[in-house]
């Protein structure tokens, strides 16, 4: 059916209109006269292909070479090169220390059917380009723009990978070439798009990250959620701070006709909103907790999948413009917190701290810790749907309505995560250390290589048992993923020159405890690195086991030739422990491999590195 008249002139003013209705200063700035995004000639319905950033990235540093460089991040799994902006007019185009000024990262397309975050964050820095009002924020910090993080997802586009959200045409793959999610890599870092981002956040150090994305599906009325994780912070005046920074935001794009939440939405049954509302508790694999680990600020921005391309596009400029704006405001504060955050994290060494958290209603029910009113649609809820005869909601977008629903936000420490940290620093036997070592040097963490023997050096190690290991038993990321429950106890070692040492007083100590603590949600060990250490290596034949519990029950000399005199000398007290237990527990009794695993446990060990976590900890720098 024909456009009406009126509908048409609205869609070839809406490009005028997003450029607009930002805010005033942008509103009386200069246009730069330069070819329109694809989005913008075809009215948002669609989004370009990847050559418009490459475009820029041409254009820019030449329309502008003293406000403008373009720099290369790095390739993807299939060789494209990732891009990004580095623009400031007043701040400069090189890292420098933190006290001249923030920098903002602005990432798009981490999720490449997400888009938003590419082609509002190109009009909303060519409108401030083109601004030469003073309270211009790139007067006063450098934002590193990565248009499109996932290019080659970008470029696998189709019209049905999206299929809860409502445009433009073409979108692209949620997954990078080898079907790995960007923003569940940046510990691990397995793909070649995550190293590169990894090198570029080393470069420029990142005041401030902004992953910019677009929600699953749920319908309501608020146009953004904006989250954080401060509570993965160690200190709190970082803590503040994010907060601080994130309600400005908040109150900002409220003043500006917008409808924002300061959390990500999560239905306790999605299927029934007034059930409630959750908060999930993310992890550092996430893009948003990963900078919090570092001692700086991340949020995750999250436009509404069901608003249309133009009005997310226009969203999400104004949620970029808020935050660049709150930055500049207060970036002496901001400066000022980040500094004095990795000072302390050079004093974290022997603290205890939580490394993971959770929500309690995660474990069973429990009460909600208030209400909340959210800006919805009148819905209906089946217990025979239409079609699937089950479970199901209807809503109805033509009826708005508030709905006021339970919240639960009662986030707490996971006991087994809260972890004394080492004194000294931690110790990786010459053995791991390849496999170690690169993830050291992606996540620049300060160490150095042991050049000579250590022997019989004090350490803290952690020897689990069988039940203590848990491995999930389907994949994530292609990993299968381990639990490891453990405690720390003094050791003794021998470590070999070609070992790691990783001291604590640096201003990443608490990205390293994140990375080799097994309790961390996100550590090497959590990420199944080190299985191998889990898998026992040889047997003892069955016959082998009788044999030598029957020489320990007689107390043959045999024994003493084998495992010594200490451990003969200790026959007869193990076979009076051994009679008693056969008398008063029945199950013990009647189960012959218990009866033979008591005598075989008494033994050194078979397989000395079975169980042994092959991470240790040291209260001193080692020689």
């Amino acid at each position: 059916m024909p456009a009406s008249r009126p509908a048409v002139l609205l869609l070839l003013l809406l490009p005028l209109f997003l450029t607009l209705s930002l805010s005033p200063a942008l509103a009386a700035g200069r246009a730069t006269p330069e070819p329109a995004l694809v989005a913008e000639t075809t009215q948002f319905r669609e989004t370009g292909r990847y050559d418009e950033v490459e475009q820029r990235c041409r254009d820019w540093p030449r329309r502008h070479p003293q406000w403008v460089k373009c720099e290369t991040v790095g390739r993807t799994a299939e060789g494209r090169t990732i891009r990004a902006l580095v623009i400031s007019k007043g701040a400069g185009l090189e890292p420098r220390p933190r006290q001249h000024h923030p920098v903002v990262l602005l990432i798009g397309g981490t999720h490449a059917g997400e888009i938003d975050g590419k082609d509002a964050g190109l009009i909303l820095l060519r409108q401030l380009l083109a601004s030469d009002k003073p309270n211009n924020p790139l007067q006063h910090l450098t934002v590193v723009f990565v248009p499109v993080f996932n290019v080659d997802g970008h470029e696998h586009r189709g019209r049905h990978l999206r299929p809860n959200q409502n445009g433009p045409l073409e979108q692209g793959d949620r997954v990078t070439a080898q079907r790995i999610n960007l923003n569940r890599d940046w510990m691990l870092a397995q793909t070649p798009e995550m190293q590169a981002m990894l090198r570029l956040v080393q470069r420029w150090d990142p005041d401030v990250t902004l992953d910019l994305h677009v929600t699953d599906g749920i319908r309501y009325r608020h146009n953004v959620a904006i989250s954080h994780s401060p509570l993965f912070s160690p200190n709190g005046e970082v803590q503040t701070v994010s907060d601080f920074v994130l309600q400005n935001v908040i109150s900002r794009l409220t003043r500006r006709g917008h409808a924002p939440l300061d959390f990500y939405p999560v239905l306790n049954d999605p299927e029934d909103p007034s059930l409630g509302m959750m908060q999930e508790v993310d992890t550092p694999r996430f893009s948003h907790v990963y900078a919090t680990v570092r001692n700086r600020i991340g949020f995750l921005v999250e436009d509404h999948a069901w608003d249309d391309y133009a009005t997310r596009v226009r969203t999400c400029m104004a949620t970029v413009l808020a935050s660049l704006e709150t930055v500049a405001e207060h970036r002496d504060t901001l400066t000022r917190t980040l500094i004095d955050a990795d000072l302390k994290a050079l004093r974290l060494r022997g603290t205890t701290l939580p490394l993971d958290w959770y929500n309690t209603a995660d474990i069973g029910p429990t009460q909600s810790n208030g209400s909340l009113e959210l800006q919805g649609y009148r819905y209906e809820v089946y217990d025979q749907a239409p079609v699937s005869a089950g479970r199901g909601i209807r809503y109805d977008v033509q009826q708005p309505e508030t709905w006021k629903i339970p919240l639960f936000n009662h986030i707490r420490p996971i006991p087994q995560a809260m972890q004394t940290l080492p004194e000294g620093g931690y110790l990786v036997p010459a053995g791991w250390a390849s496999v170690v070592k690169p993830y050291l040097r992606l996540h620049g963490l300060r160490h150095r290589v042991i050049s000579r023997p250590l022997k019989h050096i004090r350490v803290e190690s952690m020897r689990v048992q069988d039940d203590d290991v848990v491995f999930e038993p389907r994949p994530f990321q292609g990993r299968f993923r381990t639990q490891v429950n453990g405690r720390w106890a003094g050791d003794t070692a021998t470590l070999s020159p070609g070992s790691l040492f990783i001291p604590m007083d640096q201003p990443h100590a608490w990205l390293a405890a994140h990375l080799l603590e097994p309790s961390a949600p996100d550590s090497l060990s959590s990420w199944g690195l080190f299985n191998t250490a889990y898998e026992l290596s040889d047997l003892i034949a069955g016959h082998r086991e009788l044999q030598l519990a029957r020489w320990m029950v007689e107390q043959h000399p045999t024994v003493r030739t084998l495992f010594g005199e200490a451990i003969f000398n200790q026959l007869p007290q193990w076979r009076q422990a051994f009679e008693e237990r056969l008398q008063r527990d029945a199950t013990f009794a009647a189960d012959p491999q218990a009866r033979l695993d008591f005598w075989i446990s008494k033994l050194p060990p078979h397989d000395p590195g079975y169980n042994l976590y092959p991470i240790l900890r040291t209260a001193s720098s080692p020689p």
